[in-house]
Formats: structure tokens, C-alpha cells, sequence
């Protein structure tokens, strides 16, 4: 390829104008790189600095991908040597660009109609009251659940939980309360409205321990695992997250926090307002845009898409630069499935977008089709190079 034309080429491409054709064309001239051709940046440029603008590009369409009808793979990118793999995809099937050039069809694995497919989780979660009584709310009744102190707690039909204050007892919410968790299992998630108005959703095998009425001037829960919130603001009252050994603390805002026991750090992320994290002596400030990760006993904080963190509770994965290990850690407890890996795994990483209401065996195939391979024994995953 001429330099003019590969400078055309780019241009056209983070334009968002090429061809499926160039595009293609391009990523080949990049791969061929990555075969052991030496590439001459008083020629082409500067290597990294091209990908890094071609990784954004595809980012960028990953952001803005809509689920359509028949669903589609836009494009596969292999980056330097860690070879990250980007594909851009969506629920229900593969685009015929990637059946025609791959020669597989969809809905398999291993080249074998999977026999034993695993269900995508849904609304699920156990509630636990302050006497120790159990309520499971995926089998429970629609409507009022139980009543005490003011409070009446009811389940709606489109999976929450909602902490209401009864309006003749206004007063005793003032009181002392007890407190309740609401725990979701591997492959459940729900949502739940406290007594002061402030919105939770969690995640899969995660919980949340709160007051039945806030008293005194702090509102605090307790958080394990993933939760997205939307704090009802109150001046005179702050609202803290504890998790860990880490501290959320805000006035009204939103955020998410992430904080399993399998991963390395904590991260909170805000969407809006104005959150305090503090962990081991250390205190920092996040503004919206910005994410805090707690680790080693340090907080480093980061600009980040914050739509990306909260993907999970609109519907979706969605992965940025993620390992394979990061990958399986999700599909893992929304499938509550078990994962192991056989052989060297290689170290691609994935940009793209997957709705989470798809059997597991769709979002394998489409890993597959990116040179990583899958075995699926009732509910264990078994990742081979």
C-alpha cells in the first residue's frame, strides 16, 4: 500500500466514512504487521499512535451500537502484541460479513450444537428481615410483603422492592430501626427503593444491609459485590456506603460501586454530583466522568466513560480492553457458572457490546470466532486456547 493511499484510508476510517471493504483492507495492512513485517514510521507514522486512534474510533461505535433485529459483528482488530480483539456486537446472531469470511455458523460451539445451554439471570433475590425470616422475592407475591414501624415493604411486578413510608406514621420513622439485607444469588440481580426515596440496583451475588427507617443525622448501608445508586439528596442527612474497608460518602448523587471479592480493587465511578471516597487514612474526591479505585491501600482516581460502568444494569456487557480472565469473571456469576481454563490462554483483549439477556452459548460464539475456545459441561465453562 502507498503511503497516500493508507493516509486516505485512516482518514476515511476515523471519519466513520470507509467502506466495509477498506476497512477490512486496512485492518489486514495492521495484522500484517503483526506477522513480523517491520513497520517504518518516518513512513506509515507512529504505530501506536495510529492504533490508539483506530481503538477509539471502534470505541466510540461500541458506544453508540443500538441493538437491531438481526444483530451484528462490525469488526475484528488485533493490537500490538497483546493482540487486543475488537469486536463490536450485539444480542441475537452474527452478521453475514463474519459468516461469510469465517465459515461458521452460529449458535455452536466447538463446532457442536450445544446440548446443555445455560439461561441468562434475571430478577432474583432473598430478603432477609430483621427477625431472620427469609423472603424470596423471585417466587414471592406481588404486592405487600410485610409492615412494621411505619414501614410498609412491597414488591412490584417488574422486580422491586420498595421501602414505603406509611403517611399516618411519619413519626416513628424517626425512631431507631432494624435493619434488613436483600442479597441477590450468581445469576440474579434486582432492584430496591429504601425508606428515604434513594434507588439501588444490584448486581449478580451481591448485597445490601440498611436500615428499615434512617434515624440521626447519617443514612449509612452496607454494600458486598456491585450496586448502582441514586441518592435521594438530604443536606442534614449524608449517605454512606461502606464496603470493605472502603467509605462512600454523599449528599445526593449517582454512582456505582464495584467491589467483588475476586477482583484486585474496589472501583467507585459517578455519574453526577459529587462523591468522598475514604480508605486506610486516605480521602479523595471524584466529580462526574471521574472513577476512584481503591487498592494496595491507595486511591487513584481516573477519567472514564461512566456509562460503560453502569452497562450492567441497562442491560448489557460491555467490555473495554478486557481480558478473557475479566470476561469469564462476568458471564461467570450472570450464568452462575463455574470457570476453568486449560492449555496458555492467549492475552487479546475485547472492546464490544452484548445484551445480557442471551443464552451463554451466544456470547461464546462470538468469543470464539476471535481464536479463543469454549467447552460448556452443564454449568462449567472450560476456556481453552
Amino acid at each position: 500500500m502507498e503511503k497516500q493511499e493508507f493516509l486516505q484510508l485512516i482518514d476515511k476510517y476515523l471519519n466513520g466514512n470507509a467502506t466495509a471493504g477498506e476497512e477490512q483492507l486496512l485492518l489486514d495492512f495492521f495484522e500484517s504487521f503483526q506477522a513480523g513485517q517491520e513497520w517504518d514510521d518516518s513512513v506509515w507514522g507512529v504505530k501506536e499512535q495510529l492504533e490508539d486512534k483506530m481503538l477509539r474510533r471502534l470505541q466510540h461505535a461500541v458506544q453508540g451500537a443500538k441493538v437491531q433485529e438481526r444483530p451484528k459483528v462490525i469488526g475484528l482488530f488485533k493490537l500490538r502484541r497483546i493482540a487486543a480483539t475488537v469486536i463490536l456486537l450485539a444480542a441475537f446472531g452474527i452478521a453475514a460479513y463474519y459468516l461469510k469470511r469465517t465459515g461458521k455458523q452460529p449458535l455452536t460451539a466447538n463446532n457442536k450444537t450445544v446440548k446443555h445451554d445455560v439461561e441468562p439471570g434475571n430478577n432474583k433475590a432473598i430478603l432477609t428481615l430483621d427477625n431472620g425470616t427469609r423472603v424470596i422475592l423471585d417466587s414471592a407475591r406481588i404486592g405487600t410483603l410485610a409492615k412494621k414501624g411505619g414501614i410498609s415493604i412491597k414488591k412490584t411486578k417488574d422486580g422491586q422492592l420498595i421501602y414505603a413510608v406509611e403517611s399516618d406514621n411519619t413519626a416513628s420513622v424517626n425512631e431507631p430501626g432494624t435493619h434488613n439485607t436483600i442479597s441477590t444469588p450468581r445469576g440474579g440481580q434486582y432492584q430496591v427503593i429504601l425508606p428515604d426515596g434513594t434507588k439501588v440496583w444490584l448486581n449478580a451475588a451481591s448485597s445490601l444491609k440498611f436500615p428499615t427507617a434512617f434515624a440521626g443525622n447519617q443514612r449509612r448501608v452496607e454494600l458486598t459485590g456491585e450496586g448502582y445508586f441514586e441518592v435521594t439528596k438530604n443536606a442534614a442527612s449524608p449517605f454512606i456506603v461502606t464496603i470493605n474497608n472502603m467509605q462512600v460518602k454523599v449528599l445526593g448523587t449517582h454512582f456505582n460501586i464495584m467491589g467483588y471479592g475476586d477482583e484486585q480493587a474496589i472501583k467507585t465511578t459517578l455519574l453526577e454530583g459529587a462523591v468522598q471516597l475514604s480508605s486506610g487514612g486516605l480521602s479523595s474526591f471524584l466529580k462526574p466522568g471521574q472513577q476512584g479505585i481503591v487498592e494496595g491501600g491507595g486511591i487513584q482516581v481516573i477519567d472514564v466513560d461512566a456509562e460503560q460502568a453502569i452497562a450492567w444494569k441497562n442491560g448489557y456487557f460491555v467490555f473495554n480492553r478486557s481480558s478473557i480472565q475479566e470476561i469469564m469473571k462476568q458471564l461467570s456469576r450472570w450464568y452462575d457458572t463455574e470457570v476453568t481454563y486449560e492449555g496458555r490462554i492467549p492475552d487479546d483483549e475485547f472492546v464490544g457490546k452484548i445484551e445480557r439477556n442471551v443464552k451463554l452459548s451466544q456470547v461464546l460464539h462470538i468469543l470464539e470466532l476471535n481464536h479463543v475456545h469454549f467447552k460448556i459441561d452443564n454449568k462449567k465453562i472450560i476456556v481453552t486456547p
